[in-house]
């Protein structure tokens, strides 16, 4: 959906006085400014503003983090407010339309492919660039004999000074070149394990929670819970109270975009971490499947469940050794999605568990592998 509204200066300027300037919004290209340049009378006002920056590869004034996003009305209006106060002509191109979270995607893992080559690339580049500045500055110093000094007062004392200044530099230079090389191979490297990374089953499982936290939020904006209302009590003073007052027109829509795109998000997600768990990526355990007094692998470490919740698993603290009888035991509570694994008390070594309920043991030393016990079975 393409959206395009007209707005001017205030009264007592001329509408248009400055030209007309374009605030454009597509998925692709994220909210720009067009019509202006980076030196002209608006660059001061604009630049003024953190959220924009001048992009070179757009020619425009680029409002951050909107690439690849949806149009953020609130930041368009602050722009928009700048602009048609400094009497320029403003109309809004928004196009809304947005692909699917599996083409998003399906984008973002393309533009880190591309990115990994281009920092590849750059990082070849400066290596050799290191490498040919390094041989000129040895090809200096292997000519100088071992422990030659320099020679004041000789006739070649300037030239062989600046020899040897030269190749200072340029063995400095290299290193230079040689630590921008190396930095650019890691930068490199992270842009090509960013989907891996993105695609953790802990990771995953964190995204959704945050997800259904933030639709949750969304809901209860649209249901119009925490609403304020000014009141004045009967000795005249002012108040305010929290009453239910659902949103209408244009922040109802905005609310409901919000809506339809978490739902989707979700939706999306939830399928990933299925597919992790049909993989084996992640674990299947949750509250149908794992009792109290079972093990769960959280972290690297092996814990046995106090107590089982709809959404998370209590466990004891690791770094606190076991408690004598009678004495309290400290928990903590982990999301499902972090339990990496779930065995019975029966798959455990004999000798794991009896150390691990023993009082004042060191629970974070211990490591069922350790355990060579017999007759239960630590498959």
């Amino acid at each position: 959906m393409s959206t395009s509204t007209t707005s001017t200066g205030t009264p007592d300027q001329a509408a248009g006085a400055l030209g007309a300037l374009t605030i454009r919004h597509d998925y692709e290209g994220g909210t720009t400014v067009v019509g202006t340049e980076k030196n002209d009378p608006v660059h001061h006002a604009i630049k003024a503003n953190r959220s924009l920056t001048w992009s070179r590869y757009a020619g425009a004034w680029l409002l951050r983090s909107s690439r690849h996003r949806r149009p953020k009305y609130g930041d368009i209006a602050v722009i928009e407010r700048t602009l048609t106060g400094l009497g320029y002509t403003v109309t809004r191109d928004i196009d809304e339309t947005m692909p699917t979270v599996e083409q998003q995607e399906a984008d973002l893992a393309e533009r880190m492919d591309d990115r990994s080559d281009r920092l590849a690339d750059r990082a070849d580049k400066h290596a050799g660039a290191a490498a040919v500045t390094r041989r000129k500055a040895d090809a200096v110093f292997d000519n100088i004999p071992f422990g030659q000094p320099m020679m004041p007062g000789h006739h070649s004392y300037r030239s062989d000074r600046n020899r040897r200044e030269g190749a200072r530099n340029n063995l400095g230079r290299s290193f230079e070149q040689a630590d921008h090389a190396a930095e650019l191979s890691r930068r490199s490297d992270t842009a090509a394990a960013h989907m891996g990374a993105r695609h953790n089953p802990v990771t995953v499982g964190n995204r959704i929670e945050q997800l259904e936290t933030q639709r949750r939020a969304v809901q209860r904006w649209l249901d119009g819970e925490g609403a304020l209302e000014v009141y004045t009590d009967e000795h005249g003073r002012p108040g305010e109270r929290s009453v239910t007052r659902p949103p209408q027109g244009q922040a109802r829509e905005l609310l409901l975009a919000d809506a339809d795109e978490l739902d989707e998000k979700i939706a999306y997600w939830k399928r990933v971490y299925a597919g992790l768990q049909a993989e084996g990526r992640a674990s299947t355990a949750g509250p149908e499947t794992v009792a109290k007094g079972d093990w769960v692998l959280v972290r690297g470490h092996w814990y046995r469940v106090r107590r089982v919740n709809k959404k998370t698993v209590s466990v004891p603290k690791h770094l606190m050794a076991a408690p004598a009888p009678g004495k309290r035991e400290y928990t903590d509570t982990t999301p499902w999605h972090e339990v990496r694994a779930h065995r019975t008390t029966e798959r455990m070594p004999a000798g794991f568990v009896d150390a691990y309920e023993t009082p004042g043991t060191d629970r974070l030393r211990l490591n069922p592998a350790d355990f060579q016990d017999t007759g239960r079975n630590d498959g």
